[in-house]
């Protein structure tokens, strides 16, 4: 039976041998061959999110990061064009809901006790 594989939550690469992180949280360490993020360095100790680091990725070209494992003739797969790109943020936002927000009436402030009316001059000796 074949080891089980994982994908890489930043590019997608399907078979990374360990999940990206450990079911404490920690990163495995592992290096994705494909974009070069190592779970729990480029995270954690160098502050990339997986979002930013696959535009970073993309921007460059998405080259194949490992030097020791080959590069699957099949990847990268192809980008998806703009009209499947649109399609595919469609399906995976969530839902808007088109009913319009109801707001409660604005509630007065409690009125201000009325300052003391001011004296009348002083009387006249």
């Amino acid at each position: 039976m074949p080891a089980p594989t994982f994908p890489c939550p930043v590019c997608d690469y399907p078979k990374l041998t360990e999940p990206a992180r450990t079911r404490s949280g920690g990163g495995s360490y592992e290096i994705c061959p494909s974009c070069g993020f190592q779970f729990g360095v480029t995270d954690d100790d160098e502050g990339w999110t997986f979002p930013n680091w696959r535009a970073k990725w993309e921007k460059s070209g998405r080259p194949w990061s490992s030097a020791g494992i080959p590069r699957p003739a099949n990847w990268p797969p192809a980008l998806p064009t703009a009209a499947a790109a649109v399609t595919e943020k469609a399906a995976t936002s969530p839902a808007k809901s088109t009913a319009k927000h109801v707001s409660k009436p604005a509630q007065k402030p409690a009125a201000k006790p009325a300052a003391p009316a001011k004296k009348a001059a002083k009387k006249k000796k």
